[in-house]
């Protein structure tokens, strides 16, 4: 039986944190994520690819911005994880993120915080971190910072792994969310007019990608030996990003 906790940092969650629109609405998400309309079975699935070929002993997974946890509690079945940490901003999503694990056989643990102050709630080291679409959202020497506290949260083999949208060479932000808003009425589906309109007003305001270089060299400048591009999807909006200091 897994041992499933849940603690509340409400004091800690900014009030016009990024992410309000997933805070306000999960449900919004949780029909984004159904739909597949970020190609979350795919990156889930190159996800748990790594960590069953690199993770060969027991390990620790922190997932930050982690949602209800849906795909991270089935990837993470029959592999070497024995301890899981979710942090989010969202009680509703974890909340459900707890059942999601109730019978995983791992070690599990929830907090209600911003995925920045994940140094606060973890004990070092940690094997593995992952987060998803989340980090573009900050500014980037932000991205830098939080790049920083991840390498020195990790373990001497250690892995990082973040999946982020990503801006195409000599794009900028306008020409990204055109980009995004074409890929959106002709890809994306499940959403009422409203909620597609909350998303993309989401999505002008508060992404701030990186193109796939400026991803690897944040990496770089926050002291990862290797940093590495290992997964895009279709439509060339999103990336999966690996980084380890061996």
């Amino acid at each position: 039986m897994s041992d499933s906790q849940t603690k509340n940092i409400d004091p800690e969650i900014p009030e016009d944190i990024s992410t309000e629109i997933f805070i306000k609405n999960w449900r919004i998400y949780r029909k984004i994520i159904e739909n597949d309309n970020m190609s979350h079975k795919e990156g889930y699935a190159k996800l748990r690819e790594i960590l069953t070929e690199e993770m060969r002993r027991p390990f620790s997974f922190v997932d930050l911005a982690c949602g209800d946890a849906y795909y991270s509690s089935m990837v993470l079945r029959n592999t070497n994880a024995e301890k899981y940490i979710g942090i989010d901003v969202s009680e509703e999503a974890l909340s459900l993120a707890k059942e999601e694990f109730r019978d995983s056989g791992i070690e599990a643990r929830f907090v209600r915080a911003d995925f920045i102050n994940f140094a606060e709630f973890i004990e070092t080291p940690v094997d593995v971190i992952w987060v998803g679409f989340s980090v573009h959202h900050l500014d980037t020497p932000e991205k830098l910072e939080f790049m920083k506290n991840v390498r020195q949260a990790l373990s001497q083999d250690g892995i990082f792994m973040l999946y982020e949208p990503i801006l195409l060479e000599g794009e900028d932000r306008g020409e990204y969310f055109k980009r995004f808003k074409q890929i959106f009425y002709m890809h994306w589906k499940g959403l009422s007019k409203e909620e597609g309109e909350s998303l993309l007003e989401h999505v002008r305001e508060s992404e701030k990608p990186e193109t796939t270089g400026d991803w690897i060299m944040l990496g770089k400048e926050a002291g990862f030996n290797q940093a590495e591009k290992v997964f895009s999807e279709e439509t060339g909006l999103y990336e999966i990003f690996k980084y380890s200091s061996c």
